[in-house]
């Protein structure tokens, strides 16, 4: 049997259970009722998979189908095709059949010559919804079962189906049949010529058939309140489908594209930047003294040394100047380090370098022998002083050309400063644009503000910041008013206390996300900053989905790291606070929803637990409940992987006011619950099969209904051991 429960693995039966509420909610994909008929095509999408080594495999593992023909046609008049199409490179396929259609029992139908042979792949959609349906797949389990379940059907004279029955026969398959070494979904040989004519293979057809009858009650479409009970479970079933099928898909995808743009950035921005740097910059870099000392050598940069001509070398590790020459002027110095030559200018004659006001406008330009391409030139000007000769403006630019180079690198940027007694500055207001091949960057007014006397940094701040990578995502982000706030301490990535943000607005790998005001509070826990508190207006879209509303987190005893993945975790120090999302969610396909969900953890209440309350507005239909889940505590701490003692779901259903409760103990490791309608009558009854009067069916879940038709709990979540 394919249980949903592991013992000992509440964490698993967690996740079930917030599959069945919150995370598969928030991905709708329009099934479970719904009767506004669309003003448009109907869309459905999935995916069409096949036993590995199709024609004829030697496992049950799915592969992708690409470039087959597929069409949706009329269940019980396969004759008449609503749309036709091609599935992709990943064996993804869309197809829009007239909005006429809704409601009606479809059939999918994939077929594609592999070998000289015809493989036949199909999947039934009964009564699809008028806003369409997202995660229609294909795949052997639907394909065995809708060959018998369209042969029983016409036997019985069946002209509609249900969706609950057809859902539990493609679960029963899969159990009876996941384990074959071998399967062919070739049209002669496993497959009838024409579809619904019933499975040719016996050793599999029997099988399937009894699934079939197991669930023949279950088939037609109900009535009366049974049929309300089973459009909530269907409800329950689709948002489980849109989860596993879109939103999970859409992660893993989303994953793969994010691991890409990294190797893209890895091997076209940073690798070539660091070999660039390595052909002039760092020498460039080293000699006007701009990067941190390493060592006590005081002639490691041109700081200090009179006009003249100079030899880098290696001694000891470090780079130093030797004297090789004069200079024909008191403002110019001369530095060979191999075939590269650095030539750097002041206006102001000085008899030793130092990069301040006294030397007026620094210039550089640095030439490569043998290689007239390196043309590096770049200046450093102070425009502007305050009345005690200490400077408040300074204006950089540099132009960096190289044959590795498919465009120069440009910087053009102004810094304001306000300057201590001592010289050294307070603050730095920073505007500039650079320019190159790899990324452009325009930044507004980026603020460095330091504490007066420590003279560490205060806060970071920019008015705007444009980035855009060019890579073949070309990535852009861009922000507005961002701030960032320090404690008085080293280093400053040690004590951030605030981060607060207007907009940010980030686009690329096929996503946007656009924050508005982001307001994020970190705590210091073991060194280490800590979020705290988060608030936020937010907004994703993806290809299939918008998702808008208003975040707020507290934390109120942040950990170092995550708890939950730690092995126990004390109670004192298990997450206490709360995680509230209030918005819309608008499919591609499907039913807008909008969405509330707030979850509470409180560890220091009288019982420990965490609760979630949760509320889902589907046009005029509702989900509005919540979990309460009591912690488990042994010796003063909970284990994250059985971190329930009991557990309780409520959720009612309008318009019905049907109720849905379940209830989880620990001790034995089970659930039990019911449907009931409102005067606390119950419709079904939600537990093992073994205690429902199944017991042919063993300890598998299931819902049990008052006319005696059940389908089993792992049909909803679709759930694998």
């Amino acid at each position: 049997m394919n249980r949903i429960y592991v013992k000992g693995d509440t964490k698993r039966w967690l996740t079930a259970i917030t599959a069945l509420t919150l995370l598969v909610s928030l991905s709708n994909c329009g099934g479970g009722g719904g009767t506004t008929p669309p003003t448009s095509g109907l869309t459905i999408n999935g995916t069409v998979t096949v036993p590995t080594g199709t024609p004829r495999s030697r496992s049950l593992t799915g592969a992708a189908l690409p470039n087959a023909s597929i069409r949706a046609v009329l269940a019980f008049e396969p004759g008449t095709v609503l749309a036709q199409s091609t599935t992709d490179a990943n064996g993804r396929y869309v197809l829009t059949i007239p909005p006429n259609y809704a409601g009606r029992d479809i059939l999918i139908i994939a077929e594609k010559t592999v070998n000289n042979q015809r493989v036949r792949v199909s999947a039934l959609l009964p009564a699809l919804p008028a806003q369409g349906y997202a995660g229609a797949n294909l795949d052997a389990y639907t394909t065995l079962a809708t060959e018998e379940i369209l042969r029983y059907a016409r036997q019985q004279n069946l002209t509609a189906l249900s969706p609950n029955g057809v859902a539990s026969v493609v679960d029963r398959v899969r159990e009876v049949i996941r384990n074959r070494d071998s399967l062919s979904l070739v049209v002669g040989q496993t497959l009838p010529e024409n579809i619904g004519d019933g499975l040719q293979d016996e050793t599999i057809g029997d099988p399937v058939q009894q699934c079939v009858l197991d669930q023949a009650q279950n088939l037609p479409p109900s009535t009366g309140d049974v049929a309300t009970a089973k459009q909530i479970t269907q409800m329950l079933r689709d948002y489980s489908t849109t989860w596993i099928d879109r939103s999970n898909n859409e992660a893993l995808r989303f994953a793969a594209l994010v691991r890409e743009q990294e190797q893209i950035i890895e091997e076209d921005i940073i690798q070539p930047l660091e070999a660039f740097r390595g052909r002039g910059l760092d020498f460039v870099i080293r000699l006007l003294g701009l990067e941190e000392p390493g060592g006590s050598d005081p002639h490691d940069s041109l700081n200090g040394l009179p006009p003249g001509r100079y030899r880098e070398v290696l001694r000891n590790g470090r780079y130093v100047l030797e004297r090789s020459g004069d200079s024909p002027n008191n403002r110019t110095w001369y530095v060979e380090s191999g075939a590269l030559e650095c030539t750097v200018t002041t206006a102001n004659p000085l008899e030793e370098f130092i990069l301040g006001p006294d030397a007026g406008r620094v210039s550089f330009s640095l030439r490569k022998d043998g290689d007239p391409s390196v043309q590096h030139d770049g200046s450093f000007e102070v425009t502007q002083r305050d009345s005690q000769n200490r400077v408040t403006q300074l204006r950089v630019q540099f132009s960096l050309r190289d044959s590795g180079l498919s465009q120069p690198i440009q910087f053009n940027g102004v810094a304001n400063t306000t300057p201590r007694d001592d010289g050294s500055f307070r603050t730095v207001n920073m505007s500039g644009t650079l320019q190159s091949q790899y990324a452009d960057l325009n930044v507004t007014n980026l603020v460095y503000d330091t504490y007066p006397v420590s003279e560490r940094v205060k806060q970071v701040s920019a008015a705007r910041v444009q980035a855009t990578l060019k890579t073949e995502e070309n990535p852009t982000l861009e922000l507005e008013n961002l701030n960032v706030a320090f404690a008085d301490g080293d280093p400053p990535d040690k004590h951030i206390t605030q981060i607060t943000v207007q907009s940010l607005d980030f686009s690329g790998t096929e996503t946007t996300l656009l924050l508005r005001n982001l307001n994020a509070q970190f705590q210091r826990v073991g060194g280490e900053p800590q979020l705290a508190r988060l608030q936020a207006n937010a907004e994703y879209r993806t290809p299939n989905d918008t998702l808008i509303g208003r975040i707020t987190m507290q934390w109120e005893n942040p950990a170092g790291g995550n708890p939950l993945e730690w092995e126990t975790i004390p109670l004192e120090q298990f997450p206490r606070g709360n995680f509230e999302f209030d918005g819309n969610l608008t499919p591609r396909i499907g039913r807008p929803a909008r969405a509330y969900f707030n979850i509470v953890s409180e560890p220091n209440f009288s019982t420990p637990r965490v609760r979630l309350q949760l509320r889902l507005d589907l046009g005029t239909a509702r989900l509005e409940g919540g979990f309460t889940g009591n912690l488990r505590i042994v010796d003063g701490c909970v284990d994250p992987e059985r971190m329930f003692q009991t557990t309780t779901i409520q959720m009612s259903h309008t318009p019905s006011n049907f109720r849905v409760e379940l209830l989880y103990n620990d001790t034995n490791q089970t659930f039990t619950g019911a449907i009931k309608k409102p005067d606390g009558t119950s419709v079904a009854q939600i537990g093992k099969a073994s205690a429902l009067g199944l017991p042919d069916f063993g300890d598998a879940y299931i819902v049990r209904y008052n006319d005696n038709t059940f389908e089993t709990v792992n049909s909803l979540l679709r759930l694998e051991d």
